[in-house]
C-alpha cells in the first residue's frame, strides 16, 4: 500500500475517533478512550510504511531505517502491531459494552477496578498466545517460573496485597463512590475523588488531597453522605425558664425556616432538651445541604447570631449561669403561676354559663379556689374515660374533642374556643370523661375543681337544684336528646349533685 494512502487512511480514523469523542462530549455520555486507539494506528501507520517502503525497492529511505523489517528476518515489529491492534480492540469494545451503558442513569455502573483487572487478564493472555505463536516461547515454563516468582514476591508485599483485595472489595460492596462525602473517624474526612487499585483519595475540607491505603479504609467504621446532603444538624440553644416553651419553639423555627441555608424538606424541629440550672435547653434541628465540619460551623454560627437578635426583638433576653443566695419565698396558697390573679379569676367566673345566676358574692367565694393552667400544644387535657373532678373554661388558645370509634383510631368531632366550658358531667356526676380534649397550640385554661364548689353549694339546695338544671339543658342541645331523655338525664343529675353536696355522707 503506498504510504500516502496509508496516511490518509490512518487520518480518516483519528478524524473518526475524535468526531466520536467530540459527539459524546456533546450528549453528556461517557467519552469514548482515544489515546490507545491512536497509538495503535500510530504504530500501524510506521510499520506499514516501513514495509511498503521496503518493498517498494527504495534502498535509502524506510529501508534503511529497518533493514531487518524489509528483509523479513524479524518477526518483533509484526508482533508489536499485533498487540496493538487487541490491546486498542479490546479497550474500545470495554466502552462500548461496558463504558457506554452505563451513562444511562437506570443502568448498573460496572466496578472500576473488576474492569480494570478483567482487561488486564485478558490482555496478558493475548499477549502470551500471541508471543507464543509468533516466537515459539515456552509458556509451561513461563507460568511455572511465574508462579514461584509469584510467592515470593506475596510474603514479601503483603500489605500491598492487603491494600488490592480491599480495593476491589470496597468496589464490589460500593459503601461509597467518587463524590460523596465520607468520614474515616480519625483518618480523614472530606470527598471521594478516586478508588484506585490500591488507596482512596479524598479532598479534605480545607483542600488537602488525602491518599489512604484501601486496608485502613475497609477495616474503619465509614460515615457517608451524599455530595450535597441532606444532612442533620442538632443545635442546643438555652433560653429564660420563663419564656414558655411553646412561644420559644416557635420562634426558634421562624429563624430556621428563614434562614437561606436551611433546607425547606425535611422539616426543621424544635422541641425541649433539659432542663439547665440557669434556663431551659431546647435542640433545634435543621437540614443543610452541606456535610462538612465547615458547612455546620458556618450555619451553626449564623442560626445563633440571628436567635440572639430574634430572642431581643421578643423582649426577653439570653440567660447567663449566675448563682446566687437568697431567702427562698414560699408562694402563697393559690397563686396563679400564668399571671391571673384572683382578681382576673373572677372577671373569668362571671363569664362562665353555667355560674352567670351566680350572686357578685359568691363568685368571690370561688374565684380564689380556682387556678389558671398553661396546656402545650398536644398535649392532652382530659382522656376519654379516665376520672375526673375538675372541669375547665378556654381562656384563649384552642383546643379539639377527640372521641374514639370502635375500630380504635380516633376521630375529631369539635373543636373548642375563648370562653368554652367543658368537663362539668364528671364534675357533677362522677361520669368517665366522655372525650378526650388536646390542646391545638399553646391555650391557657381556668381550672375549677369539685371541692372548690363544696363551700358553695352545701346547704344550698336551691343552688344545687337550678345549677342542675342548667347544665341538664346545656347537655341535652349539646347531645341532642329527646324530651324523655332530657327529663331522664336531668333527674338522675339532680339525684347525684343532691348526694354530692347536700347529703353528709356523700362523696
Amino acid at each position: 500500500m503506498a504510504p500516502t494512502r496509508l496516511i490518509l487512511i490512518a487520518t480518516g480514523l483519528e478524524l473518526l475517533l475524535l468526531a466520536v469523542m467530540w459527539m459524546c462530549r456533546r450528549w453528556r455520555i461517557t467519552p469514548i478512550p482515544v489515546r490507545l486507539p491512536s497509538l495503535a494506528i500510530l504504530i500501524w501507520l510506521i510499520i506499514s510504511g516501513l514495509a511498503a517502503a521496503g518493498g517498494g525497492g527504495h534502498p535509502s529511505g524506510w529501508t534503511s531505517l529497518l533493514p531487518q523489517l524489509s528483509s523479513g528476518r524479524s518477526a518483533w515489529p509484526e508482533t508489536v502491531l499485533e498487540l496493538s491492534r487487541a490491546y486498542a480492540l479490546l479497550q474500545l469494545i470495554s466502552w462500548l459494552a461496558l463504558d457506554l451503558p452505563s451513562s444511562v442513569p437506570w443502568w448498573p455502573r460496572p466496578a472500576r477496578i473488576l474492569k480494570d483487572l478483567v482487561l488486564l487478564v485478558i490482555a496478558s493472555a493475548v499477549t502470551l498466545v500471541v508471543i507464543q505463536q509468533r516466537h515459539q516461547v515456552n509458556l509451561v515454563g513461563l507460568v511455572t517460573t511465574s508462579a514461584i516468582l509469584t510467592a515470593v514476591i506475596g510474603l514479601a508485599a503483603q500489605e500491598s496485597l492487603k491494600d488490592l483485595l480491599a480495593g476491589i472489595v470496597l468496589q464490589v460492596d460500593s459503601p461509597f463512590q467518587e463524590g460523596d462525602f465520607i468520614d474515616v473517624g480519625d483518618e480523614a474526612s472530606g470527598w471521594v475523588m478516586s478508588l484506585t487499585l490500591m488507596s482512596t483519595r479524598i479532598r479534605h475540607v480545607h483542600g488537602a488531597l488525602i491518599t489512604l491505603p484501601n486496608s485502613r479504609i475497609w477495616a474503619t467504621n465509614i460515615r457517608r453522605f451524599g455530595p450535597r446532603g441532606p444532612v442533620a444538624r442538632e443545635i442546643h440553644i438555652t433560653l429564660d425558664s420563663a419564656f414558655p416553651p411553646e412561644q420559644a419553639s416557635a420562634l426558634l423555627l421562624q429563624v430556621a425556616h428563614r434562614h437561606p441555608l436551611v433546607l425547606k424538606q425535611p422539616e426543621a424541629e424544635a422541641f425541649v432538651f433539659a432542663y439547665a440550672d440557669h434556663g431551659v435547653t431546647y435542640e433545634l434541628e435543621v437540614w443543610q445541604e452541606d456535610p462538612s465540619d465547615n458547612g455546620f460551623d458556618q450555619l451553626r454560627g449564623q442560626l445563633l447570631s440571628q436567635i440572639w437578635y430574634a430572642v431581643e426583638r421578643s423582649g426577653r433576653s439570653l440567660p447567663y449561669p449566675v448563682r446566687e443566695l437568697r431567702q427562698l419565698n414560699t408562694p402563697e396558697q393559690g397563686s396563679d403561676p400564668v399571671g391571673f390573679d384572683a382578681q382576673a379569676r373572677l372577671g373569668l367566673l362571671s363569664r362562665n354559663v353555667l355560674f352567670q345566676q351566680l350572686e357578685p358574692s359568691q363568685l368571690e367565694t370561688i374565684a380564689p379556689l380556682t387556678r389558671c393552667l398553661r396546656f402545650a400544644q398536644g398535649e392532652a387535657v382530659v382522656v376519654e374515660a379516665d376520672a375526673g373532678q375538675a372541669m375547665f373554661q378556654v381562656v384563649s388558645g384552642r383546643l379539639e374533642v377527640l372521641k374514639q370509634l370502635d375500630s380504635g383510631e380516633s376521630k375529631v368531632v369539635a373543636e373548642l374556643g375563648s370562653g368554652v366550658v367543658f368537663g362539668e358531667m364528671s364534675v357533677f356526676s362522677d361520669e368517665p370523661r366522655s372525650a378526650t380534649v388536646r390542646a391545638l397550640g399553646e391555650c391557657v385554661l381556668l381550672e375549677i375543681e369539685r371541692d372548690d364548689l363544696r363551700p358553695l353549694l352545701e346547704g344550698n339546695p336551691q343552688l344545687v337544684d337550678s345549677l342542675a338544671e342548667l347544665i341538664s339543658e346545656r347537655r341535652s342541645q349539646l347531645n341532642k336528646l329527646s324530651q324523655a331523655s332530657k327529663e331522664a338525664q336531668g333527674n338522675q343529675l339532680l339525684q347525684h349533685m343532691r348526694q354530692m353536696f347536700l347529703n353528709l355522707k356523700g362523696t
